[in-house]
Order: C-alpha cells, then structure tokens, then sequence
C-alpha cells in the first residue's frame, strides 16, 4: 500500500505534468503569433501633400533606417531661386520632422536620394545656379540632419544632367545622367556615368554613345551589382525628321568599362526609366514602348532580363491614352512593384497608377490613385511591413500650383477606408516583341572638373497636408 510521502509525490508529478502541458500551449500559441505577424505591425496607409502656393514636386523616395521616409525634388514655393532642391525628412506617419531648400539664383533640381551608411544621404541632380555651364551635375552629401557635408558639380560649358546616384561598396558613389559638354558635337548628348569617391571627387568619368548614324543617348538609372560593376537603364534616339528611340541598357564593369550593351526597341518608341538587378542575377526594367504618330499612344513596358542581357519576357501595360512605368522593383516575397503614370484609367488627366506583377509579369493587383487634375509618379519602394512608398506630384490636391504627394500602402494596394481617390482598374499584360540588337558602343574618357558648389540651404516650414486617414470629428 502506497504511502503518504509517496501519494505527495505522485501528486507533484501530476502538477508538474499539467503545468508543463499549460505552459507548452501558451508557447506555441505565442510562437504561432510570431510567424504570423508581419515584419513590422504597422501595416496601415496614408497619403499626404507637401508644397506651398507654387510648383513642388517629390522626385525620388526611399524609407530610411528609422522606418521614416526621405524625400527628394524641387520648390518654387520656397528656396532662394527659381526653383530649388528640396528634401524632406518624414516620419513613418508622414509627418514632417526636417525640411530644407538648397539652391541659388538659377534652377536647381533633384532626381535621386539615398541613405548613406553613416546615416546621411546622397543627392543628385541638376544646377544652373553654379558651374561652368548652363546646366550642370550637382551632386550634395547631406549629414543625417541636412545639414552639408560637401556639395559638388561637374560639367563643361553645355547642359549636363544627373538622373540616378547610388553608393558603392567601396563608400564611393556611382552617378549617371548625360552630358551635351562632352558629347560627340555641340548638341548631341551622350550618356555620361561618374564614378566618385567618398569626398566626390572623380575616381573615373566616361560618355558612352553609339557608333551608328546621328543619335542622342542618355542614362536614367544604375546600380551597382553583385559582381562589382554597374548596370544602367536608359535611351538612345535617332536625330532627323523623325523620333525613333531604343531603350538602351549597358552593362559596365568596375572601371566603366563595357561588358555588354544591348538596345530594345522597333519602329516606334521605347524608353528605360528604371532598372535593377534581380534576385536570380537577372535584371528587370521599366519604361514606356509606343507611337507619336496618331494612331497609338504610349503603353507601360516592364522587360525581365537575363544575366547577359537576353529578353527572358516582356510586356505592355495600358488603355486607350497614354500610360508610361517610372519605377520598378523586385518585392520580397517575388514579382515586381511597378510605379506608372496613366491617362487611361483614373479620375483626372492622368493618375498615379501601381501594378503589383507576378514573376513572369502577370498582375496580381492594380489601382489608380488621383483626382479631378493630374498626378505624376516618380519613385516607389517596398516598406519593410510589405507594403508600399509612392512618390510624385500633385494638382488635384494640395496647397499651390502642384505640390509633392506622397502615399503610403498596404500590401493589397490600398490605403484607408476614408480615402475616396482610389480606383480598380482591369487590365491584362500583354506580350511584346521588342527587337534586341547589340551595336557598337563608344565609350570615352570625359575631363570635366568638379567644383565646389555654394548652395544655400534654408529651413523651409510645411506640414504634411494629410488626405487621409481622415481625423474622426473633434480630432486634431
């Protein structure tokens, strides 16, 4: 017969047993939540404008470190000149946290930021306030602040113009953009790329222009890949009576050497906006194929390439007006987020329009975003919660003549309940048949001598103006 002590211990057991059983459910229950949730919880959406009474307009965006967001493009509503570079620090609820104007007497302009690794960022663009030239490069290093590290610009006595800046891995920066100073003949630009080191003075610097016939080319966008050296997205267009453009994209090695070019195109229209390499060491592009004659308009071209440049698939995107892609990006969980200007779906002139696409390029989702007027998209990046960061300009909404507009969205596209500017819209892509050929490419050492540059730089004062979510009444 058991005894007494004997009893308390089975007893025990049968605690420890019951507790263990508990306690394993709440962990598993705990781990199930865990893999559940998103990377990060806020999933929500918003949308606001940022501009004064005249012309602003966000260029290019990226989410910073601290989950908020950093805003490029230009003012005419405040600054020092006739319009000025204009960055704008957010945080993740789009409210504004910094915001500073830089430029002098000319035009000065934006197209390209990023986060730098010491938490600063790199500016690009264009001046006609300093230089040698009409227009020049202006490149500026920012501190995390805003406040001026060093600022530079580089060209001769023509027009010269960055549209893409990127770090590299040796914390120098790769700038591409064109150049009429240094090109075959006044008048016709060639695309210029610019390798600098981590004080912007130039490590290297080449134009790259086709060996066939009268043509302009120039570059829109490059990023470093995983091999060392670049990749660049861009056009080259026949000179005469009549537009004939190729997207044009150049692989170069690190010391801007060619590694391998190829044009894509026909009798019409095409252009490469946006470029970057893929996960399967691809690449996939972004830009617009179509006609100025009066038959056809323009279309939405997304291309998905081979390592060397072979065409794996491609198609258009659009309706009866014009439809034009800006930006493109290959998103975490695979297929691209796609960044497009239409004409043909929408409330206004021309809407924001965002296509979420499968691998081989099928939509998964699409929706329009505007309102009476138009808007103009630019820049658009995943967020680390899935959704999405769209960038552009604005007449429909907003304070002046057009002002930044930037949106916030969640994974399926949308943004919140009380926003009454998005639109489903219906289309399918459809398969082109872009001709690819491989001309000789010319690449030349340029000499231009980069500046310091004097851009003034002024605390500019507006709040974010917020579309929606829309306060609740008696809410600030």
């Amino acid at each position: 017969m058991p005894s007494k002590r004997h009893k308390d211990m089975a007893l025990r057991q049968d605690f420890i047993s019951l507790a263990a059983r508990y306690m394993l459910r709440i962990l598993l229950f705990t781990l199930v939540l865990f893999i559940a949730r998103p990377s990060f919880c806020d999933t929500g959406g918003w949308a606001a404008t940022y501009g004064g009474r005249y012309s602003d307009c966000a260029g290019s965006i990226q989410q910073t470190n601290d989950r908020g967001y950093i805003v490029a493009g230009s003012t005419r509503s405040f600054g020092s000149g006739s319009a000025d570079i204009w960055i704008l620090k957010l945080r993740s609820d789009g409210s504004v946290e910094w915001q500073k104007s830089y430029g002098g007497d000319g035009y000065d302009n934006a197209y390209s930021i990023q986060q730098t690794k010491d938490g600063g960022y790199i500016v690009a663009g264009l001046t006609k306030s300093f230089g040698t030239g009409e227009d020049d490069i202006c490149v500026l290093k920012l501190k995390a602040d805003g406040a001026v590290d060093w600022q530079k610009t580089y060209g001769g006595d023509r027009y010269d113009e960055a549209h893409s800046v990127q770090q590299t891995k040796d914390g120098g920066y790769i700038v591409a953009g064109w150049t009429d100073s240094f090109g075959a003949g006044p008048g016709d630009r060639d695309a210029w790329i610019l390798k600098l080191r981590s004080d912007g003075t130039v490590e290297w610097q080449k134009t790259y222009r086709e060996d066939e016939g009268a043509k302009e080319e120039y570059a829109l966008s490059i990023h470093e890949t995983r091999d060392g050296g670049y990749i660049v997205g861009g056009g080259t267009e026949s000179l005469g009576a009549t537009l004939d453009s190729d997207a044009w994209v150049l692989k170069l090695t690190q010391d801007g050497a060619v590694d391998w070019q190829k044009t894509y195109g026909g009798i019409s229209v095409y252009a490469a906006n946006s470029i970057h390499e893929t996960r399967d060491g691809g690449y996939i592009v972004a830009g617009a194929r179509g006609s100025l004659g009066a038959a056809e308009g323009f279309d939405a071209w997304v291309l998905k390439l081979t390592q060397d440049g072979a065409v794996d698939w491609q198609k258009t995107y659009g309706g009866i007006g014009d439809d034009s892609a800006f930006s493109i990006h290959e998103t975490g969980k695979g297929g691209y987020i796609v960044a497009c200007g239409t004409e043909s779906f929408g409330a206004g002139e021309c809407d924001f329009w965002v296509l979420k696409l499968g691998p081989e390029g099928s939509v998964e989702w699409q929706k329009s975003y505007g309102g009476d007027d138009w808007e103009w998209p630019n820049s658009i990046h995943e967020t680390d919660d899935g959704g999405y960061i769209v960038a552009g300009e604005t007449k429909s909404f907003g304070a002046g003549e057009a002002d930044s507009l930037v949106l916030k969205l969640r994974p399926d596209g949308y943004i919140d309940s009380s926003c009454d500017f998005i639109r489903e819209t219906n289309i399918s892509g459809e398969d082109n048949n872009a001709a690819v050929k491989s001309p000789r490419v010319i690449p030349l050492d340029s000499r231009a001598n980069p500046q310091s540059s004097t851009l003034q730089s002024q605390v500019t004062n507006v709040s974010a103006n917020i579309l929606c979510p829309r306060a609740a009444p008696g809410e600030d």
